[in-house]
């Protein structure tokens, strides 16, 4: 009978062997790519690292950009994406849905503040009371997003309307939407939230209007707008419907109006996912009680019910989290 008995030398190759071919017949991990909001980049990094802890085979992509951005890419450019995530819950309704999305689950709600800093022209003197007074001296530059890629532009534009509306601001809230668009320098109108703290952080500008969770979890100075000017009070919905903008959601469309509302965060799984069931996953961690604590602890104020509308074909592993409306 023939017996081998390898060598040393033998056995280190036969054991590199083993490991090339055992390594070469793991899968890579999952890969959840996500879509979403620039204003969001810092909650979902935290939670894709509670979900990778709990799914090491898995991995999160995050794609920041505008919301409308996030949206375009997959219904104009064929991008495909596991989630997709914005700050204007009403855009997956605008432009996903039927066609690319069955369902909008809303969970998290924002409002608009004025940001600075130490730097900021008259930062020590301006208030609640007297920041359209302040914002109009001269040599205050001002910056705001792009309402045709992010919603923070146009819920900067609506804010500005109800602010004027209000007559609270004497001969200072006169023209004022008009006035401060006007103020703000071609360069200074950016695409997103991100671009807009860059050129804070940088000094290229004063002020800025952004969300309340992106200015506290950047430890921001903030100027706070009254209730029934900063679109964070769902019970003031009426009041907010009063103004109104025209933004162009989708290229080569026209214009929509948007109407004014309560400041909501929507999520959703494209229709054409993937990796569906991971995505379907990271949603439940997002939704969540400790999804609640890491919104919690960014800014934003958790929706108490997270509630969905439109809610066809909402996963199963959803559907404990979430309340239906029509």
């Amino acid at each position: 009978m023939f017996t081998f008995a390898p060598s040393g030398r033998s056995l280190v190759h036969c054991g590199l062997l083993c490991l090339v071919v055992f390594t070469g017949c793991r899968k890579p991990p999952a890969e959840v790519v996500v879509f979403h909001a620039s204003s969001l980049t810092a909650v979902l990094g935290d939670a894709a690292e509670k979900f990778q802890r709990e799914n090491p085979r898995v991995r999160v992509r995050l794609e920041p950009s505008g919301s409308q951005v996030a949206a375009r890419k997959v219904v104009e450019l064929g991008m495909r994406a596991d989630i997709v995530a914005v700050a204007d819950a009403g855009i997956i309704s605008k432009m996903m849905i039927p066609r690319h999305a069955s369902w909008n689950v809303i969970f998290a709600t924002n409002e608009i503040v004025l940001a600075h800093k130490d730097h900021s022209r008259f930062t020590d003197e301006i208030s609640t009371q007297n920041w359209p007074n302040v914002l109009a001296r001269p040599g205050v530059r001002l910056g705001r997003a792009d309402p045709d890629t992010a919603p923070l532009g146009y819920h900067t534009l609506l804010a500005w309307q109800l602010a004027e509306k209000s007559g609270s601001y004497g001969d200072a809230g006169a023209d004022l939407a008009a006035r401060l668009a006007g103020q703000c320098a071609k360069q200074h109108v950016t695409h997103d939230e991100a671009e807009l703290l860059t050129l804070l952080e940088a000094r290229a500008i004063d002020y800025a209007f952004v969300f309340r969770s992106t200015a506290e979890d950047h430890h921001l100075k903030i100027t706070a707008l009254p209730a029934h000017q900063n679109l964070s009070q769902p019970e003031l919905a009426a009041h907010y419907a009063s103004v109104s903008v025209e933004v162009r959601m989708k290229q080569g469309e026209g214009k929509a109006r948007i109407i004014g509302g309560p400041v909501t965060d929507g999520i959703t799984i494209p229709a054409d996912a993937p990796q569906a069931a991971q995505a379907r996953r990271f949603v439940a961690t997002l939704l969540g009680e400790g999804g609640r604590r890491l919104l919690e602890r960014r800014g934003f104020h958790p929706a108490r019910p997270v509630w969905c509308s439109p809610c066809t074909a909402l996963p199963d592993e959803l559907s404990s989290l979430v309340v239906q409306k029509p």
